[in-house]
């Protein structure tokens, strides 16, 4: 096989390569910039990981001063179109704070009270919600159904509100805390009723255009000016909101207001000072009530002061957070673009981020300049360890993905051998074991293996059922609790992963239990994604490099080829240099 064969079987990957490259070596780009030493650092921490699957935009600021404003890879892929500091991107659940501060505008203006019961601006309360009030929506201890439709799904003002009132209702209000997206689209409403305005136009009128934020909102502000980012999972291009029927009332007040880094930094700068809310009122939006969330932020103790917060995003691959150190006077806005290996891709990425922001350090993959010379296709397959867990690899997305199965080829993959392998086979039993007794209702299982118990299991409980329920008729009866493997944590420090598959007759759901020194630390939802991806990229004809965003560690494959250049073996460079693996196909 020529070098020309080998280049034009993967010209489409290696344009997006060269591109994502390009795009992450600009040091400044419209409004955009790179200040000081440490916005070289962070920078230079950006530009490595976008060729391994970072994509979107990262505002940092520290006492006051911007030391990074810049776009990382691609807003439209199909058009090579670089993320910038002026790209736009949706905020998702961010947007919640905008409503909040709505409602204390309208507070500050004599027009309501966060007291108020919400039988006073809806007809037709039904009995069991009228003692629900503005409170408990802001603060999410309403007892209200999670959400009243799908996001995009074109409902109108009333229909919605119709729905939020007649569903059931889970808990007394200021019972508990459940986080809903339905709370803030009554809300929203609220605010049209009183105001007299279209929501959006309240927010224009009250907050965006007296604090200078002329590229955010929905519909109102000229997108044609920027490029809006296209969401992307995998090779999927969802486009973006504008695409869609938007906004329509299950998403309107809750989610989905787009927005540029500078933007949601001019909003910051507004909340520190009494230009938009009075100091009363600010401090009402920032009174942290149940599970430490106070009116559309989260508010936190961290080991740098005061931390004020929110995230959000989709399973069409956005996803957003601002990150308000006070006491620090520090501040990081994420903007992200695709997904990361089905998840949302600020998580591995923030903590590296802040990490440098407060002058800690981070691992660095290589830098990445391929010519495109090295045909991916003839690197793909499966590879078999002598123990017998496998190696394969495919070609996506401008990497060579590859994705260990069985507990000792993650082993391999993700420690560099296979010494503690029965300890996290022990894991993997104890977790199935754990699942067997929850679809059954035994959460004793989960007692024993959690740390702080007592304090758990009720919001565990209520996940996992919860989500059984929700999945019910799509999945059926579950017949087989099966551990798919344990991995280092991407999210926590010195944490363990283990993903569990729930089967079901028709299809499967899947869990993720977190552990640290033995024991659970959390339970969350998983997607239907193998537990281990890692992209690696060319450095020469038969070494790849690898980094895995959450793990944030180099690996290194070494590859023996054949004389037409086929791959034969896969030797794990680096981590596990011992280990062989033989191609099985």
């Amino acid at each position: 096989m020529t070098g020309l064969v080998k280049q034009s079987t993967v010209g489409a990957a290696v344009l997006i390569l060269m591109a994502l490259v390009a795009c992450a070596a600009q040091q400044t780009n419209e409004n955009g910039a790179v200040s000081g030493e440490l916005g070289g650092r962070l920078d230079e921490y950006l530009t490595r990981i976008t060729p391994f699957g970072f994509s979107g935009a990262v505002l940092v600021a520290k006492d006051g001063e911007i030391i990074l404003n810049k776009g990382y890879g691609l807003a439209i892929r199909s058009e090579s179109a670089p993320n910038t500091a002026a790209t736009v991107f949706s905020t998702g659940s961010i947007t919640k704070q905008f409503t909040a501060a709505a409602v204390v505008k309208l507070e500050m203006q004599g027009k309501l009270k966060t007291e108020d019961f919400i039988g006073k601006y809806f007809e037709s309360v039904p009995e069991d919600k009228t003692g629900i009030t503005l409170h408990h929506l802001l603060t999410h201890t309403a007892g209200l159904v999670v959400s009243t439709g799908r996001d995009y799904e074109q409902a109108g003002r009333d229909e919605v509100v119709r729905r939020a009132l007649s569903g059931p209702v889970g808990f007394r209000p200021g019972e508990r805390f459940e986080y809903t997206n339905t709370g803030y689209s009554l809300l929203a409403a609220i605010v049209e009723i009183v105001s007299g305005q279209p929501y959006e136009q309240f927010l224009s009128e009250q907050f965006f255009t007296p604090a200078g934020m002329t590229h955010t909102g929905y519909r109102l502000p000229k997108w044609e000016d920027n490029v809006v980012a296209h969401w992307y999972v995998g090779e999927t291009d969802n486009g973006t909101p504008l695409e869609k029927p938007y906004p329509y009332w299950n998403l309107l007040g809750n989610g989905g207001i787009l927005s540029t880094t500078g933007d949601m930094y001019r909003w910051h700068l507004a909340l520190l000072s009494d230009k938009i809310l009075s100091k009363q009122a600010r401090e009402k939006l920032f009174t942290p009530s149940r599970n430490e969330y106070a009116y559309g932020w989260d508010v936190l103790d961290s080991p740098f002061g005061t931390l004020i917060q929110h995230n959000g995003g989709s399973m069409l691959g956005n996803s957003a957070e601002v990150r308000r150190y006070i006491d620090s006077n520090v501040v990081t806005i994420l903007f992200c673009n695709q997904a990361f290996q089905g998840r949302a891709l600020l998580n591995p990425v923030r903590d590296r981020i802040e990490r440098l922001a407060f002058g800690g350090s981070v691992t660095l993959p290589p830098a990445i300049n391929g010519d495109g010379s090295v045909d991916l296709q003839d690197y793909a397959g499966t590879y078999e360890l002598p123990s017998g867990g496998r190696l394969t690899g495919r070609v996506e997305t401008g990497w060579l993905t590859i994705t260990p199965q069985g507990q000792d080829a993650l082993d391999v993959m993700a420690y560099g051998d296979t010494s503690g392998v029965q300890e996290r086979k022990k894991l993997n039993d104890q977790a199935v074991a754990v699942f067997r007794g929850m679809i059954q209702g035994d959460y004793e299982p989960f007692k024993q293996a959690s740390m702080r118990p007592q304090e758990r299991v009720g919001s565990v409980r209520q996940l996992v059922d919860g989500r059984l329920a929700a999945y019910r008729d799509r999945i059926g009866a579950i017949t087989d609790v099966v551990a798919v493997g344990t991995f280092p944590s991407g999210y926590e420090a010195n944490a363990a992963e283990t993903v569990v598959e729930l089967r079901g007759e028709k299809e499967s759901i899947y869990f993720l239990m977190v552990w640290r020194e033995g024991k659970n630390i959390g339970v969350a939802p998983a997607m239907p994604s193998p537990p281990l991806e890692i992209p690696f990229l060319p450095m020469s004809e038969t070494r790849f490099a690898g980094y895995h965003l959450g793990m944030a560690e180099n690996l290194e494959v070494d590859f023996d080829l054949d004389q037409s250049g086929a791959a034969t073996a896969m030797r794990i460079g680096g981590l596990a240099a011992d280990r062989l693996a033989e191609q099985t196909d």
